[in-house]
């Protein structure tokens, strides 16, 4: 069995062959139907011709009676010309009398046949072995019952049948070609966008264009913005990770440094050296905690059951301190994005509330136009508010200014400018820190 290579085909070429298949099957079975019909029509007028022949000749029985001389009304004409092609048998079950065409010869009426699909038509080899179409005629002559069998030439209605034939065979190959042309033209210039779209690509891959654009209609216009979304994530996901390699270089640079030149020392004092092994550490965390995050991703995180399985947790951590817990989360809010990230950034938002809390500490999750907000408040001191005012705007990056908050909220941020988002901190209403996370819903 021969199986062709469709899956190294081109969009195009499997356009083309599919439509010119339909093609085929379309003309072939019209054409097929339409050349039958044609056949009919001719083959019926063929027939009604050889009844309106008989119902003369029945009639002219009927005035010249059945078996009158040579010289009666019903020997004249085509039937009277020898091997005309037109002949006549009469019948009455004892006697048989023909038409002056058929001469000599005597037709054999035994050896007629029906005609395919048509009973009451028979085919018969002539005198002259010529193909003959005729139909039997019954009818009552003075009292008596009489078969007359009129045939007449089949030549002419075969004729006209290939006449039919080869006129539907160039309208159906002159159809065919047009479409065919029209078919080609119509997928080149179809598929003229998506030839526009992987020139574009390929400008990109070859570092001759930085982005893809638009101008490829509508169906591709959307397509095309995706890709220049992606390839601009890209790039901020490339950009960032040398930003970020560049930080966590500078942020061990100069604790490394400092160890140096105390380890040519005599001695070394133990708190200091933790002090710098901590401040290593936590710029390790804190970089860890970008290179991780999984901005980009498409997975719909559902909040409200994230959170029922973090906030048992939490609570758990700061058990002793007898706090008071309040939450409100809109139901089915969903989120773009890795959960790991979301748990990570809501935990360590928790988490500073649960350590500075004095009594109580009350989330809201929700939803603000294209933003997502999850915002933390704590009742215990706070921030001051030069300290708060010194806070970096949003898409900037969170210093670990606000002393005793330590790197949680500067991973939160980091975690959260990844995303697009940011950290907002100010003055709560019942007292102590606001921890607003602002996120974008998509």
């Amino acid at each position: 069995m021969v199986r062709l290579p469709v899956e190294r085909w081109g969009l195009g070429t499997r356009i083309t062959v599919l439509s010119l298949l339909a093609l085929l099957l379309v003309l072939g079975s019209g054409g097929w139907l339409l050349r039958q019909q044609l056949h009919q029509t001719v083959l019926r007028g063929f027939e009604a011709d050889l009844r309106v022949r008989a119902e003369r000749l029945q009639w002219e029985l009927e005035a010249y009676g059945p078996f009158a001389t040579s010289g009666m009304s019903p020997q004249q004409g085509e039937f009277a010309r020898i091997f005309s092609g037109w002949y006549w048998v009469l019948r009455d079950g004892t006697e048989a009398q023909q038409s002056r065409s058929a001469w000599d010869s005597t037709l054999d009426l035994g050896s007629a046949r029906p005609w395919p699909g048509r009973n009451d038509l028979l085919h018969l080899q002539g005198p002259q072995q010529q193909s003959l179409l005729g139909l039997r005629h019954d009818f009552s002559l003075h009292g008596q019952a009489v078969e007359l069998h009129v045939f007449g030439p089949l030549d002419p209605t075969q004729a006209e049948w290939q006449r039919i034939d080869r006129v539907l065979g160039l309208t159906l190959g002159v159809g065919w070609l047009v479409i065919l042309v029209l078919t080609l033209a119509q997928v080149r210039l179809g598929l003229a966008p998506l030839r526009q779209l992987q020139a574009r690509l390929r400008a990109v891959e070859s570092g001759q264009a930085q982005r893809v654009g638009t101008g490829f209609g509508p169906d591709l216009n959307p397509m095309a913005h995706a890709m220049d979304q992606m390839l601009q994530h890209n790039a901020q996901v490339v950009e960032r990770a040398r930003h970020q390699a560049a930080d966590l270089s500078h942020a061990l640079k100069k604790p490394l440094a400092v160890l140096g030149i105390q380890a040519r020392g005599d001695t070394v004092s133990g708190p200091w050296l933790q002090e710098q092994v901590q401040a290593m550490s936590h710029s390790i965390d804190r970089h860890l905690a970008r290179f991780a995050s999984g901005a980009g991703t498409h997975e719909q995180v559902a909040l409200a059951p994230l959170l029922e399985r973090l906030l048992p947790l939490i609570r758990q951590i700061h058990g002793d301190r007898g706090l008071q817990w309040t939450t409100h989360v809109e139901p089915d809010l969903r989120w773009r994005g890795a959960p790991p990230d979301m748990e990570e950034m809501a935990g360590n938002l928790l988490d500073n509330a649960g350590k500075w809390a004095l009594t109580r500490v009350r989330l809201r999750v929700g939803r603000d136009g294209a933003w997502l907000f999850v915002c933390v408040e704590d009742d215990g001191p706070g921030m001051g508010d030069d300290v708060v005012a010194r806070t970096p705007a949003r898409g900037r990056r969170f210093d670990e200014q606000t002393a005793g908050h330590g790197l949680g909220l500067a991973i939160v941020q980091d975690i959260a400018a990844t995303y697009g988002g940011h950290l907002r901190l100010d003055r709560s209403p019942i007292g102590g820190l606001l921890a607003e996370l602002k996120l974008p819903v998509a």
